[in-house]
């Protein structure tokens, strides 16, 4: 399986324990921890990656939870709350897609750094045994 989607899962599983954890609501914070902690753990260098795993973590972390909150609501005949609409609720997906691309940014920023340079690798794994 391709590291990004190891480390979007990982993220995933992090941001849920985070939001599980945590005594109040923190929106977008857990995703981002989270985002920014797998892709570093993981090593992605790959600005690419480190968006794979970025959004891997918040659509199912956002998605996941919501899901089971609405579920926990229908099965005990709840009724939905009235939502008022203002303009966090409008903005806040965007926020949250910016939030994952900074995330993915920093995560792969903080990986590279502590990674040796690219050109030192091939260097290192060509030396000849001694005689």
């Amino acid at each position: 399986m391709n590291p990004s989607i190891k480390a979007g899962i990982s993220g995933f599983l992090v941001a849920i324990v985070i939001n599980l954890f945590s005594p109040v609501y923190l929106d977008f914070v857990p995703s981002f921890l989270a985002a920014i902690l797998v892709i570093f753990v993981y090593g992605l260098d790959t600005f690419r990656d480190g968006l794979v795993a970025a959004f891997m973590t918040y659509i199912f972390n956002e998605g996941i939870l919501g899901t089971i909150s609405l579920a926990i609501l229908y099965s005990s005949n709840e009724p939905y709350p009235s939502i008022n609409i203002d303009i966090w609720t409008m903005l806040s997906p965007i926020v949250s897609a910016i939030t994952a691309v900074i995330a993915g940014y920093i995560g792969v920023w903080l990986a590279l750094k502590k990674k040796p340079p690219r050109e030192l690798l091939p260097l290192i794994s060509q030396q000849s045994p001694p005689a």
